[in-house]
């Protein structure tokens, strides 16, 4: 999607979009954080142990797949792809 393709509709719905996905993403590394700090003080994990966290190869691949396919439907809707036009 290039700059000449959007509609000042376009850029009220895409701007409402990234904010509603800001809010969404706080809200998870919000919890994550407690999470993460509830386990350590209860012994589940010590503390950093998530940010040293060195994953197998198999979930690097499990990753790198999930993260190609965000990537993939976020690029997808941005340029309308599949979706007939009216």
């Amino acid at each position: 999607m290039s700059a000449q393709n959007l509609r000042p509709d376009d850029l009220d719905r895409l701007g409402q979009a990234l904010i509603t996905l800001t809010k969404e993403l706080w809200v998870t590394k919000d919890r994550l954080r407690i999470l993460e700090a509830a386990l350590a003080d209860s012994g589940v994990i010590t503390h950093g142990t998530v940010d040293s966290f060195q994953p197998d190869n198999a979930l690097l691949k499990m990753l790198d797949k999930d993260r190609e396919q965000l990537i993939e439907q976020v690029l997808a809707a941005l340029n309308d792809r599949g979706q007939s036009k009216n």
